[in-house]
């Protein structure tokens, strides 16, 4: 007690005298300090560590404790998805390079909440100073996760978005060439902005135990670029959807258009049925690309409403303890209801929470990161990669038994009925008869023993019928050679000369005139 005394000072409880602590540990630009020059001058008053107790209840601490255990869930999730993709075939999982990206940067979020919640790290340095990076290894590790995350998540999304955006409006099919420039410029990227937030900026505890982005240069070097970045997604984003839209109203316009029909009965060709086949032909193709993307579509517009809304709170935040910093008098009233109430603070939350960020925004923000592993697997996670698994599992852990059909013992008790035994003794298929058949058949021609015709035997013999016509000799067609002896219904013929004999053109009865025969 003595001690808790002497570092308060001259400060009401529940708050402390800076003086009393040094500069040697922590996030000392964390603190939280406002002048008390009505005391005595020079005095600075500190809102103990953490702050989160003096703005949230404990609910805030439930909450968040959610958050890192859905968290676990997304992570075991991430670590099947991409357990799926490098073991399964191709044809089941349908993985993708993009895919195996945007799973790593969810992955990577989901570590950010798991590592604090194995460790449960200590969130201030001394009674006044939140631990960061340097003082706290946990710290590190979560807020590099969180980072490394974020950026991932914000670029791949963007790659995603471009790629469908060329198939979709461009009929442009992303090759290898596309796939190498989005790896090196994507993860360059990536690599860049993580070196100089970590570096510049650093992270720290600021709410819950896990470590964030410091407020410090952190909009210009991390949230503006993971800003613009999204903004720029969801911009080609929603051109992609209006162009779908356009389509779709186009087709259904060309559906009811009829196309005009010249006099003589024929179709005519005009531009307008041009048109319109090539808006079908648009529309099969866009909904063709839409019903093979749809997942994707569906996970990238979740991760940017994630990655915008968690940009927009923390600017926002960042912006109001800078003011609040420039501004010691907005916060009077909060500080005047701490030191009147130092035992029952749960009175002055109402006043904390409308000067800095009320709780169930910082929920939604803990709430809809730890989810991100949870969509990615509803999404990217397909029927198939199931039903393949416990095919695999069966397989491998499963009795090896010799398959044998129930239909080959059920007419005959003998098991040989059901062998092929005799090879060469397989049954003849009998052709259908067609109209013109072979002098002889295949029942005439001997066998030897090998099964092969004998077609050079003496007794097989074809008989040589001289034809009607021949032109072995030159000489002049005669009327009795051209008319030919033949009967269309010997040869299932539909019909011919032999049912419709020629006419001449006074044979033909002409309208308003009489037979001349």
């Amino acid at each position: 007690m003595a001690n808790v005394t002497l570092l308060r000072g001259l400060c009401p409880p529940p708050f402390f005298d800076l003086a009393a602590f040094g500069a040697d540990g922590g996030y000392v630009d964390g603190r939280f300090c406002a002048p008390a020059s009505e005391i005595r001058a020079g005095l600075y008053c500190c809102v103990p560590c953490p702050i989160t107790d003096y703005l949230y209840p404990e609910s805030f601490v439930t909450w968040y404790r959610i958050a890192e255990g859905l968290s676990i869930g997304g992570v075991v999730s991430c670590l099947f998805l991409l357990l799926s993709f490098i073991i399964l075939p191709i044809e089941k999982t349908r993985r993708h390079y993009l895919s195996y990206c945007m799973v790593v940067g969810i992955l990577f979020v989901g570590l950010g909440f798991v590592v604090p919640l194995a460790v449960r790290p200590p969130q201030c340095y001394d009674e006044v100073t939140p631990n960061d990076m340097y003082s706290n290894l946990t710290c590190a590790f979560s807020g590099a996760f969180i980072i490394a995350g974020g950026l991932s998540m914000t670029v791949w999304i963007f790659v995603r978005v471009l790629s469908m955006h060329l198939q979709i409006v461009w009929d442009v099919l992303p090759g290898k060439k596309f796939m190498y420039f989005a790896q090196g410029l994507g993860w360059g990227i990536i690599a860049t902005l993580f070196t100089v937030t970590i570096t510049l900026t650093g992270v720290s505890f600021r709410f819950g135990d896990i470590c964030h982005v410091n407020a410090q240069d952190s909009v210009k070097l991390f949230w503006g670029p993971l800003l613009g970045i999204g903004c720029a997604s969801t911009a080609i984003q929603l051109a992609t959807f209006a162009y779908c839209i356009k389509v779709y109203v186009k087709n259904m316009w060309s559906d009811d258009a009829t196309e005009t029909q010249s006099s003589g009965g024929l179709p005519s060709f005009t531009n307008s049925s041009i048109r319109t086949k090539s808006a079908k032909a648009v529309y099969r193709r866009v909904r063709k690309v839409v019903w093979l993307q749809w997942r994707g579509m569906t996970i990238v517009a979740f991760m940017l409403v994630d990655v915008i809304f968690l940009s927009v709170v923390f600017i926002y935040l960042n912006q109001i303890v800078g003011n609040l910093s420039h501004h010691v008098d907005s916060i009077l009233p909060w500080t005047l209801c701490l030191i009147s109430n130092p035992d029952h603070r749960e009175k002055c939350f109402s006043m904390g929470q409308d000067l800095f960020m009320n709780m169930p925004t910082i929920i939604a923000v803990l709430v809809l990161l730890s989810l991100a592993g949870l969509e990615c697997l509803l999404l990217l996670g397909r029927g198939s990669i199931y039903t393949a698994w416990w095919d695999m599992v069966r397989s491998k852990f499963g009795s090896k038994r010799e398959f044998v059909s129930l239909d080959a013992k059920r007419f005959s008790s003998d098991a040989r009925a059901y062998e092929l035994l005799k090879i060469g003794n397989t049954p003849q298929i009998k052709s259908p008869e067609t109209a013109i058949t072979s002098p002889i058949s295949g029942r005439d021609i001997d066998r030897d023993a090998t099964g092969t015709p004998d077609y050079f035997g003496k007794e097989v013999q074809r008989e040589y019928r001289s034809p009607t016509l021949s032109f072995s000799t030159p000489r002049a067609p005669s009327q009795a050679t051209l008319r030919v002896e033949w009967d269309p219904r010997n040869t299932h013929a539909r019909g011919g000369l032999g049912y419709h004999p020629p006419v001449t053109e006074d044979e033909i009865e002409r309208p308003g005139m009489t037979n001349k025969i």
